[in-house]
């Protein structure tokens, strides 16, 4: 019998969180089958080893991906997918853990219910270790920002809209999101291109775009997902350099994808002015004088102009200005 839903457990180099993960999803209690898909990316450290451990022992819910050369994340996530046997799909981080073990039945419900339903979200639980090993903990439902997309029902093109003009939050974490398989399939069976972008380094944006077309969104007010930010990921970079780099990624693949579903630069010019600024800091305060003219032909790329705020950080720049600290009255 085949699984009602499909859990990509995406990994690399996660040794000693992997299997908080995979314990995570298997706690669910939920009646309806479902199946766990490790997808390692060549991790160079003993991931694998525990993966493998874990499909040995529960071969009628985990499956380890084939071993494969280091693809990177986007294609990791796709190539699990092809191999997802479920209707609907859900993903965890090997960092990071599933929060509520009625969730996955709860959302299964939820979308066997509404057809015009493409995806279930949760809240989401952001836990910071610092650097004293403390831990500060935070829901997404106490932020202002977020608070906005916790509603029983958003529309499909909200969603769309909301994360391509993202200008500091996605209109939902989808590692909390349940979805549906044929609502991402509509997009990505007929343009690929604006769904799987290798080169834009994240899955969540264009997959949760997708999914906007696809249908609408719920939400479910529980918290489902459990966020480490400890060190370095993909969108918690440690140096200037890299912040740059997959900012400006992101910045042009969003733009690639806005262009595909014929929505204006001028619609998202509050996003890309923002995300500008951003870059321009990120090469000043990293003392790269040569992004100079990258910067500015990225606004080019993206059909806008430089704001006021990205100018003058390249001009601080230009005159080797890299950090300016600003000194608190006595």
């Amino acid at each position: 019998m085949n699984p009602k839903a499909s859990i990509i457990i995406l990994t690399y180099n996660q040794e000693s969180t992997i299997a908080r993960a995979i314990e995570s999803v298997l706690r669910q209690r939920c009646r309806y089958p479902f199946e766990i898909l490790l997808a390692d990316d060549c991790s160079p450290d003993g991931t694998r080893g525990v993966a493998a451990r874990y499909a040995e022992e529960y071969p009628d819910i985990v499956r380890l991906m084939p071993e494969h050369p280091n693809r990177g994340l986007v294609d990791n996530y796709f190539d699990a997918l092809q191999e997802c046997r479920g209707e609907y799909i859900g993903d965890c981080a090997g960092d990071d853990e599933w929060l509520d073990d009625t969730r996955l039945e709860r959302q299964i419900e939820i979308l066997d219910g509404d057809q015009t339903l493409s995806v279930v979200f949760t809240d989401v639980e952001e836990l910071t270790i610092d650097k004293d090993g403390k831990r500060h903990s935070r829901l997404n439902s106490s932020r202002e920002d977020c608070r906005r997309w916790m509603r029983d029902r958003i529309s499909g093109e909200e969603i769309t809209i909301g994360v391509l003009d993202n200008r500091r939050t996605l209109p939902f974490v989808l590692s909390s999101a349940l979805y549906r398989k044929s609502a991402l399939a509509k997009t990505l069976d007929v343009h690929p291109e604006l769904v799987r972008i290798p080169e834009m380094g994240v899955e969540d944006v264009p997959v949760i775009a997708a999914l906007g077309r696809g249908g609408d969104a719920k939400y479910i007010p529980v918290a489902g997902y459990r966020y480490y930010i400890d060190g370095e990921s993909v969108s918690n970079n440690l140096s200037n350099e890299k912040e740059y780099s997959f900012y400006r990624r992101v910045l042009l693949g969003t733009s690639g994808i806005a262009s595909g579903y014929g929505i204006s630069a001028s619609r998202l010019k509050g996003h890309y002015d923002m995300k500008l600024s951003h870059i321009a800091a990120q090469a000043r305060h990293a003392g790269r004088k040569d992004l100079i003219p990258e910067i500015e032909a990225t606004a080019k790329l993206l059909g806008t102009t430089l704001p006021l705020r990205a100018k003058l950080h390249l001009l601080l720049l230009r005159l080797g200005i890299y950090n300016i600290t600003v000194r608190k009255k006595r």
